[in-house]
């Protein structure tokens, strides 16, 4: 038996990107370790309530790892006020991090504050290999004395379906996905893009697909669980409105999947993903289907230069950064405050770039992703099957 502690809200935004990472590391601990039984509790719970289960159980999965200050512990994890009293393992898979832009100058001056580095190196002594998602976790928790990383990959780009088949190489793109962007300063470009979209392929299904709730989705639970969720804020509902109204008039249909997803079962149907949500992109890709990324943070970023292909950032650094270094917060409900959009503000022509990449790969029969599958399968192989097996 294993304790999950999930990234997925049951209430707030339902991000299904959350709901897919679970999800897969469940699958791979399966199928690596045979039969199994989860105990998954969210990570901002209590965990006093549960220590004989937890201490009853082989070690306590920690599926997307979010390095930050919130602080993260007691905070990001609630955990115990006294972690001696975990008798278990806290094993982190695939790790993140993330700050905005998330650029070289970001990796290069983050500080994460004296409790939450203990508290990485507590939890990175306690495994043989602390696994994270993307090359620049690695960087960035070495520069905080985490030695002992893995890149591991993202659990949820393992289709375990899919290993051993090859990428997908439409000729033609039939049906298209979108996925909009979390950050309000990034809709003007959103729109761009979906006007692109529009002209591109004016005969093709297109779909808007929201991976997270806001105000007007999320129901009954919504509004009682905005103060813990950086989706359920007015400004971010204000700029959903604005994107689905656009991609509605340019012939999208929209496509709310948070909280379910058993509501992106349509992607394997698509030919193509152009966007901003990591985990679209990685579910597309994950079943072998072309995908293109817009990075807005670190985390599109850390995606991008570790995949390789289909990543393009959405900001451009224009300004010095600050004389001193900044220590990452999230409080202001989405992720990015405007004095960090101030110094990398959103790319005015990404939606040109975009649309002589897509072209080319169009032309080529998108050659330039063959090689993802092996990389992936590869990497899974050789990496993630022995991490798994590792775990006690």
């Amino acid at each position: 038996m294993y304790v999950l502690l999930t990234t997925f809200p049951q209430g707030g935004s339902g991000n299904v990107g959350d709901k897919l990472i679970e999800q897969s590391v469940k699958a791979l601990v399966t199928r690596e370790k045979g039969a199994c039984e989860f105990f998954t509790i969210f990570r901002e719970a209590p965990l006093e309530p549960h220590l004989a289960r937890i201490n009853s159980a082989r070690a306590v999965l920690m599926p997307a790892f979010p390095v930050r200050d919130t602080p993260m512990y007691p905070g990001t994890y609630r955990l115990v006020e006294d972690l001696s009293r975990i008798r278990v393992p806290l094993v982190p898979i695939g790790a993140n991090w993330n700050v905005y832009p998330g650029d070289a100058v970001s990796r290069s001056r983050v500080r994460y504050s004296p409790q939450t580095t203990a508290f990485l190196r507590r939890v990175g002594g306690q495994v043989a290999q602390f696994s994270c998602r993307e090359y620049f976790t690695c960087r960035v928790l070495a520069r905080h004395g985490v030695e002992n990383t893995l890149m591991t990959g993202d659990p949820a780009w393992y289709d375990l379906a899919s290993i051993g088949k090859p990428m997908r190489r439409p000729r033609r793109v039939e049906k298209l996905v979108f996925s909009p962007p979390l950050s309000p300063y990034y809709a003007r470009q959103a729109e761009q893009v979906i006007g692109m979209l529009a002209e591109l392929f004016p005969r093709a299904e297109k779909y808007c697909s929201m991976h997270l709730a806001d105000l007007d989705t999320a129901g009954e639970e919504g509004p009682r669980a905005a103060e813990n969720s950086a989706a359920l804020t007015p400004a971010v509902t204000q700029k959903n409105r604005r994107i689905r109204a656009h991609a509605q008039a340019h012939g999208f249909e929209i496509r709310q999947v948070s909280g379910d997803l058993a509501r992106t079962r349509f992607y394997e149907e698509c030919d193509l993903h152009v966007g901003y949500e990591c985990h679209s992109h990685l579910a597309f890709l994950s079943q072998r289907i072309p995908s293109v990324l817009i990075a807005e943070d670190a985390r599109g970023v850390g995606f991008n230069y570790t995949l390789g292909v289909g990543g393009f950032e959405g900001f451009v650094r224009c300004q010095a950064p600050p004389a001193e270094p900044v220590r990452k917060t999230i409080t202001s409900g989405y992720c990015t405050t405007l004095a960090e959009y101030s110094v990398a503000p959103a790319r005015v022509d990404v939606h040109e770039a975009l649309r002589a990449f897509i072209q080319e790969e169009l032309a080529s029969g998108f050659r330039r992703y063959l090689g993802l599958s092996s990389y992936i399968d590869e990497l899974y192989e050789k990496v993630m099957r022995p991490f798994i097996r590792s775990i006690p």
